[in-house]
């Protein structure tokens, strides 16, 4: 058999070739993904719909996280967990971080997804209550105590020259306030947004909203002052991370249609409540952005002094009066983490 030494040659020279570019482009490669970074949580249901829309859509693998979740704690249960270390970050009222600070467990604020502006009393339509504050009196009104629901309720009474005595106060959870709302214990129960949605369910109706008599509330998200200490870069993605999901649950509302749908059916589920209700909560209290929080008139400003820093003062007086912490904190602004930390978490871009 003879041999083509031309053709010899060409294929030798394109097996050379073809082994060069293998071995540039195994050496061009990224290298592996690190493995994601932990958060540990705990959530609850409230107005918190960037959480629930990340947890719907996995979107927290696009920075590189892992969640792991401890769910349904609200409010004073959070406290111990976020004390021992058991959780870094949690979703709260400004009114139970303010007592976590008094009692030593130093959280800062690093998010505020959302004004609760149906924060109110959602009271029985028979129970001839309206939003006059007088005519609750001597009516079983329902709270979480020391909740942002109880500085309302405080604060609705004073404003209206009353004072808490004047109404029988429940002390309820918000998961047993709607059974004892259907069994008649109580005419009314002062609540923010989602459980304020579950007892119209049953047939309440909500007859003053906290915000109409001068008492701003929000969601927020803290995490603790040691993990943002010890790992900033991890908190500016979980930051950003949130901001994100707000920011593509925004596009998507805007889109209507199955866009809009995926959102809905997020924050139905997670919080336990009907598609309708989902979609009258999210109109009553749109998503809110990083930008919101960094410009100066938004009520969740972080840095306007009329913005978030005005609802913590505000609820720390109010804890004080209610004998709930000893003290109103040296420098309130110090509770908010540092613009910097926001502002590093715009910088951070999603991977696909």
């Amino acid at each position: 058999m003879s041999l083509n030494i031309p053709a010899l040659a060409l294929t030798r020279r394109l097996a050379a070739a073809a082994i060069a570019a293998l071995a540039t482009l195994c050496c061009a490669a990224p290298a592996l993904a690190a493995d994601p970074d932990e958060v540990k949580l705990a959530w609850g249901p409230g107005a918190s719909w960037d959480f629930a829309y990340a947890q719907h859509v996995d979107l927290w693998r696009r920075f590189n996280l892992k969640i792991n979740m401890i769910e349904g704690a609200n409010g004073a249960a959070l406290l111990p967990m976020l004390g021992s270390g058991e959780v870094q970050t949690a979703t709260m009222a400004p009114s139970a971080m303010i007592v976590a600070n008094s009692i030593g467990i130093n959280l800062r604020v690093i998010y505020a997804d959302a004004s609760t502006t149906k924060l109110g009393l959602y009271a029985n339509p028979a129970s001839g209550m309206t939003a006059d504050p007088k005519t609750w009196k001597g009516k079983n009104i329902g709270i979480a105590k020391n909740s942002q629901a109880d500085y309302a309720l405080r604060w609705s009474l004073q404003k209206a020259g009353m004072k808490v005595s004047d109404v029988n106060v429940v002390v309820l959870a918000p998961p047993v306030a709607v059974p004892a709302y259907q069994r008649g214990q109580i005419d009314g129960y002062y609540v923010w947004d989602v459980w304020g949605a579950r007892l119209e369910a049953s047939g309440a109706k909500l007859v003053q909203r906290a915000v109409d008599v001068g008492f701003a509330s929000s969601s927020i998200w803290t995490m603790t002052k040691e993990f943002l200490a010890s790992k900033p870069e991890v908190a500016a993605r979980y930051v950003a991370a949130l901001n994100q999901a707000n920011v593509e649950m925004r596009d998507a509302l805007a889109k209507g249609g199955a866009d809009a749908e995926v959102v809905y059916a997020a924050i139905s589920k997670a919080n336990g409540i009907d598609r309708a209700a989902a979609e009258q909560l999210l109109k009553a209290q749109p998503p809110a952005t990083l930008q919101a929080l960094l410009s100066s008139d938004s009520p969740l400003s972080f840095v306007s002094k009329t913005g978030l820093l005005a609802q913590v003062e505000q609820q720390a007086r109010i804890a004080v009066e209610a004998e709930a912490i000893k003290q109103y904190p040296a420098n309130p602004q110090e509770l908010l983490a540092p613009r910097s930390l926001l502002e590093a978490a715009l910088k951070v871009r999603a991977q696909r």
